[in-house]
């Protein structure tokens, strides 16, 4: 039972995410800067993961892959305390920057780590990834909620003192667990524990798709960091307060946890075109309602059917990496170095729109992308459909997603 602990951490660590680039962003924002260079916060945050990304790809294996996540949180909560006392806007893309490479380190030696434990317990893919996904949203949903109180109530500092807390929780978290890591694999004739409800998938045998979550799944993380780059602008020009800035965000990941974590028994959706379609409908019609939006009710409901959408690329994104059996650390590495891209230019082209053409423009334009990118799912999952099989046979409980 132990093992499934392990999912705080990317909850956790995320937290620290959202908590810091909501903090820098808003505070840019309040301070009269302009939308370029509120969503530039993000593109610094996001250069600094990518070039993180490949390095640790190489690194990181299931034995070492403990030592690095503790390293990462014990760095982690030294930058809380840059933060506070070395001030400057300038500086504050230094410590982004920093923050965000020592941060690529974490979650792509958590994936590895991950897969080791869970691959101990004789979980499948799907459940792996399911988790991960409402774990991070999680905390992506909830760091800038719990600033946003923090800061209104006590200053913004504090903000950066919850930062420091969370780190050095994940850091003794692991080092508690880090033993299921090494854990002897399922013996393959033992007896099960109980009866299985589902049928296995031999996913050994469907396509490998891993180059279409970079490419659809890319543009969705896209168009993910365009509406974070831009949202604090369009906040601070509709004066919607912290706190509301806050539940805007905390809605928008908040679904993005539970679409991911609905997607635990998930089985074949993810290979199949018409899912697909229906999740990208719902990521379309959120961004169309960001820029049509003017206050809090009207954004909530913008970031809910977002968020929906963004639980089910990045799921697809994650599955599609993992699923291989020889692979999935490669596959991880060059995932996170997409979100990384993603970041760098989502938030530079939003910026520069939002600037130039006015703040609905940025999220007018990703809403064809993301039209764009389910046309493009629909066409390729339609041609290795003959390839894609469900289980015939077993319990389906109530809830599973096929």
């Amino acid at each position: 039972m132990s093992r499934i602990l392990i999912y705080a951490f990317p909850c956790l660590m995320d937290m620290v995410v959202g908590s810091t680039v909501f903090a820098c962003s808003v505070r840019a924002a309040e301070n009269g800067r302009s939308p370029a260079q509120v969503a530039n916060i993000i593109t610094v945050f996001s250069l600094a993961y990518m070039l993180a990304c490949p390095i640790v790809g190489r690194l990181v294996s299931p034995g070492n892959a403990a030592k690095i996540l503790i390293g990462v949180c014990a760095a982690i909560a030294g930058m809380s305390g840059a933060f506070i006392f070395i001030q400057g806007y300038t500086i504050t893309y230094v410590l982004v920057a920093a923050t965000a490479f020592i941060m690529g380190f974490f979650f792509v030696a958590f994936q590895v780590f991950m897969k080791a434990v869970d691959c101990g317990a004789a979980k499948g893919v799907a459940y792996s990834t399911g988790l991960y996904t409402f774990s991070w949203s999680t905390g992506l949903a909830f760091g800038p909620l719990i600033s946003s109180f923090l800061w209104t109530s006590f200053g913004w500092e504090y903000c950066y003192g919850f930062v420091l807390v969370a780190s050095l929780a994940t850091g003794i978290g692991v080092c508690l667990l880090k033993h299921h890591a090494h854990a002897a694999a399922p013996k393959p004739h033992a007896k099960p524990a109980a009866p299985a409800l589902l049928e296995p998938v031999d996913y050994s045998r469907m396509p490998d798709l891993a180059w279409m979550g970079w490419l659809c799944g890319g543009i969705g993380a896209l168009t993910f960091a365009m509406m974070r780059g831009v949202f604090p602008s369009s906040g601070s020009f509709f004066h919607l307060s912290r706190i509301e800035q806050g539940t805007v965000f905390f809605i928008g990941c908040g679904m993005q946890a539970l679409t991911g974590l609905a997607m635990m028994r998930s089985r074949t959706w993810m290979y199949r075109p018409l899912p697909l379609a229906a999740f990208g409908a719902l990521g379309a019609a959120g961004l169309a309602l960001f820029a049509l939006a003017s206050r809090a009710p009207m954004f909530c409901l913008a970031a809910a059917c977002y968020g929906v959408y963004s639980g089910a690329f990045f799921f697809y994104l994650v599955f599609h990496a993992l699923v291989h059996p020889v692979k999935s650390a490669r596959y991880v590495s060059f995932n996170e170095s997409v979100v990384g891209a993603t970041g760098i230019a989502g938030p530079l082209i939003g910026g520069i729109l939002a600037d130039r053409a006015g703040l609905p423009v940025p999220y007018a334009l990703g809403a064809g992308l993301v039209l764009l990118a389910v046309a493009t799912q629909v066409v390729v999952h339609g041609r290795h459909a003959s390839r894609v099989r469900r289980p015939q046979g077993g319990v389906r409980p109530v809830g599973t997603m096929v």
